[in-house]
């Protein structure tokens, strides 16, 4: 996702909201003014333990996967959805898993059915909520414009120690932790903030002073922010060094 895109998207969700909120963002609020999304707390969350949450309430909903802790979920059906967060996190790791997770309810679930109804029709609700199999003509004119059928996207699948492998998943995840980014720490806003303190980012002290202004000032998870940081640093540099290209 090239930066333009994470800024309009970030944009068209305050402007759901209704109000753009201070840092350090938490985004509860907004997301229950913006988004037909609620937020559940789970201690410890965890695949088995999302499951059995759904099923005490009537959601058969079963994973193929083994067990593994969870830092948060999306849960989404009929155009609204759960998201579950872990709630022995602290602040600062709840505040971008929700962020992670609202993009992924905006970009990955939400834009494909808006866009789907748009170009096959109202009838094709009823194919996306899973209430029926798509007809032969809707699956021929879903392939002819490149309009997804499906009632969800699937991106649990990790290898054993918790890593996306797919390249769709891959991709999925990048887009998602870009939007992320920009609904908590704004680029244009880091970077103002960033002016007043006559950063050299030349010098290699740069990333750190980013990190900690995005941990002190914009409640960023320290690992977050360190890889923002570095990003962020390596692009505002004029040149870099054959070491700093390859990134070691």
């Amino acid at each position: 996702m090239i930066e333009q895109e994470s800024i309009a998207w970030a944009d068209e969700f305050w402007r759901l909201a209704g109000f753009t909120e201070s840092f350090p963002r938490s985004l509860e609020s907004a997301v229950s003014w913006a988004l037909p999304l609620a937020l559940v707390k789970l201690p410890h969350l965890g695949l088995s333990e999302l499951q059995h949450w759904l099923f005490r309430r009537g959601i058969s909903l079963r994973f193929l996967q083994k067990d593994r802790r969870l830092r948060a979920c999306l849960v989404a059906q009929a155009g609204q959805g759960l998201v579950f967060l872990d709630g022995s996190d602290g602040d600062d790791e709840r505040r971008f898993s929700l962020a992670h997770e609202v993009a992924h309810f905006l970009l990955h679930y939400l834009q494909p059915r808006e866009r789907a109804l748009a170009v096959l029709g109202e009838q094709v609700r009823e194919v996306l909520d899973g209430q029926r199999r798509p007809t032969p003509d809707e699956q021929l004119a879903g392939v002819l414009r490149q309009v997804e059928l499906t009632t969800y996207t699937h991106l649990m699948d990790r290898c054993p120690a918790g890593m996306a492998e797919l390249a769709q998943v891959i991709a999925a995840e990048d887009d998602a932790d870009c939007l992320a980014l920009e609904l908590l720490a704004p680029r244009s806003e880091v970077l103002s903030r960033l002016e007043g303190r006559g950063v050299d980012w030349r010098d290699g002290s740069a990333s750190d002073i980013v990190q900690q202004l995005l941990v002190q000032d914009f409640g960023l998870p320290e690992q977050i922010a360190e890889r923002y940081g570095w990003m962020m640093a390596m692009a505002c540099r004029t040149s870099r060094s054959f070491r700093e290209w390859l990134g070691t």
